[in-house]
């Protein structure tokens, strides 16, 4: 998802983002995160505007931005757990959201925006909202029984489960 709405994510949504990334395991339970929610468009842009590269765009548009800031590099297995299940929560209710990254300058850039120190890392933010482009959207408004939606009818292009699930023993049945 890379287009988004002016539509501000509701603050109880950005709450129950923020409690997914609380309760996501890591090794250890280190926890290795903190995040920072961005949600001035001024700020956005200052972060697109570091980022240098039209990649970077999304920040602009996304009305929330959560940067996920590590302890260290060795912590971004953690991290990027972190980051799929907010992908995913924010999907459960409704959002489009994606991942926008940091690379060498990039990320001292972007990390000085946000006052995050120079010892902490920032590889990645998740960017979320409502989809801007109508066939953008991830699915009907049909939801299963408790009112989610069913991560299989995502048009997301995946594999179908026989393509590459083996039961008992690694090859055809």
């Amino acid at each position: 998802m890379r287009r988004y709405t002016d539509r501000p994510v509701p603050a109880e949504v950005v709450d129950d983002l923020l409690n997914v990334a609380r309760w996501t395991g890591s090794s250890a339970n280190r926890q290795p995160w903190e995040l920072v929610v961005v949600e001035s468009p001024a700020t956005r842009r200052a972060l697109a505007e570091a980022g240098g590269s039209p990649g970077h765009a999304p920040l602009v548009d996304a009305p929330l931005v959560i940067a996920v800031v590590l302890d260290s590099p060795a912590a971004g297995f953690d991290g990027g757990r972190l980051c799929e299940r907010v992908l995913l929560a924010a999907s459960a209710h409704g959002l489009g959201a994606s991942l926008v990254g940091f690379k060498d300058g990039a990320e001292a850039a972007a990390k000085a925006v946000l006052g995050v120190p120079a010892d902490r890392v920032m590889p990645r933010v998740v960017v979320a909202g409502y989809p801007a482009d109508a066939g953008a959207r991830l699915v009907s408004v049909e939801r299963t029984v408790d009112n989610r939606l069913p991560l299989e009818r995502l048009p997301v292009g995946r594999k179908p489960l026989a393509r590459f699930v083996h039961r008992e023993r690694y090859g055809p049945a």
